[in-house]
């Protein structure tokens, strides 16, 4: 019956035509679509409420498989070459992305197998993100950060259910896919995505943060004597879609006034308490990841890619991220993941946040802060790959370079096992044969 019942309704989408223009007849055929899937959605959102009651009295569970057919069978129909359909293609993919939103995990725990099935589908997501002019990113965005959602009150804890843990399964195998054929969608919405990714998870955010569009290359880490300064990938900025805007508008209009020529300097020394959330002393993740790629962004627009070593300091925006280290440890250790997040690819971005990370490093007065810095980058490497490239050059840096004798600190021998896992993560990221001491003795 299901199957018979998608039928008629493909049949009646090819075929109606109440007359008027092909634009008329276009958009007749695509309300026809939404009203259906509209009606699709509401109902099986009451069978799902009125189950999940019935259930709490002793009655059956609800069974998600029915309306995963039904749905399913309209996805792989109406997404098949189809010329009747062709001149509403974009839109019929519009139609299914806000109706799967619509029936996000969050909203419909009990559909969220058939929900993560039906989004990362081979007729669904490869064709939303191959739409002319990107149209389609918006829309696959929002259900990755759907997902992401769903899965973040579960990954902050150290255990996962048996469920929670093949769902989570399934998300890697859609990431990964995302990785391997569209690593610039990932790229582009790397903060977004970053936001909902708890901070315990860091080989999930290794993931999203080593996408590299296609087209860029990759300089060899290993090249003896690399200057990044010098390569040309760095000279080009990365391409954001994700609205780091959006969570400053309290206070951007005395960021710009502060960055342009430091005025009100009041708002310096207010600033780390704007960046809690309201009623609470907790960091807002969000606000501090658009802080930090915003000031970036801003210093950016006005250094020139080859001084940036050199006119770091005594800048406003430097002064802010020296700001943000004034946290308490929790709060430290989220401002520099916000700086390490922009670690990426060789781009201008890349090149600013290495400098800026490696500053931090060697100014700074509280060897609390050095080893937080040496923290953030260690436990991403640690991991298995892939590591984002960024990254790798910064870590190797901060250890090749005698200017901040990293090894001669405490905290590297501060035990034994910590003092094996730096030789071990120092001899996977330098190359054979580099001399480089560590603890005294020569890798």
């Amino acid at each position: 019956v299901i199957d018979v019942y998608a039928k008629l309704i493909v049949v009646l989408l090819r075929y109606m035509n109440s007359g008027g223009s092909v634009e008329q007849v276009s958009a007749q055929r695509l309300d026809l679509l939404n009203k259906i899937l509209g009606v699709t959605v509401r109902c099986m959102m009451w069978d799902y409420e009125r189950s999940r009651r019935d259930s709490n009295g002793g009655g059956p569970r609800w069974d998600q498989r029915p309306w995963f057919r039904l749905l399913l069978n309209l996805v792989v129909d109406l997404n098949s070459p189809d010329q009747s359909l062709e001149s509403i293609t974009n839109g019929i993919r519009s139609v299914f992305a806000t109706s799967f939103h619509v029936l996000q995990p969050l909203v419909v725990p009990g559909f969220s197998f058939a929900w993560l099935e039906l989004v990362s589908h081979k007729k669904f997501l490869p064709s939303l993100l191959q739409v002319e002019d990107q149209k389609g990113w918006n829309l696959a965005h929002q259900l990755v950060v759907d997902m992401l959602l769903f899965l973040e009150p579960y990954l902050k804890k150290v255990e996962l259910s048996p469920p929670i843990k093949k769902f989570y399964e399934g998300c890697l195998r859609m990431l990964l896919y995302l990785l391997h054929d569209f690593p610039a969608f990932l790229a582009a919405y790397h903060l977004s995505l970053c936001n909902v990714i708890p901070e315990n998870c860091v080989q999930l955010r290794n993931l999203i943060l080593s996408a590299v569009p296609k087209g860029v290359q990759l300089p060899d880490p290993f090249t003896p004597n690399l200057k990044i300064d010098l390569l040309p990938e760095v000279s080009k900025a990365p391409i954001v879609l994700s609205n780091f805007v959006g969570p400053l508008e309290g206070m951007r209009t005395e960021l710009d006034a502060y960055l342009k020529d430091r005025q009100r300097v009041s708002f310096l020394a207010g600033l780390l308490p704007r960046l809690c959330r309201d009623g609470s002393g907790d960091l807002d993740v969000a606000k501090v990841n658009s802080l930090v790629l915003y000031v970036g962004m801003q210093a950016i627009a006005r250094m020139q890619n080859s001084q940036l070593s050199q006119t770091l300091a005594h800048t406003p925006e430097m002064e802010i991220l020296q700001k943000l280290m004034d946290f308490d440890e929790k709060g430290r250790y989220t401002c520099l993941n916000a700086i390490a997040n922009q670690l990426r690819y060789p781009s201008t971005h890349t090149h600013y946040f290495s400098c800026v990370m490696l500053y931090l490093f060697s100014e700074a007065k509280n060897v609390g802060v050095k080893e937080q810095v040496t923290r953030v980058l260690l436990e991403r490497l640690i991991l298995h790959r892939p590591h984002p490239w960024g990254l790798l050059i910064t870590f190797m840096e901060l250890i090749k370079n005698q200017k901040y004798m990293f090894w001669s600190h405490p905290f590297t021998r501060c035990a034994h096992e910590i003092e094996k896992v730096f030789e071990s993560v120092a001899r996977s990221c330098m190359p054979p044969g580099t001399s480089t001491a560590v603890g005294g003795e020569e890798l």
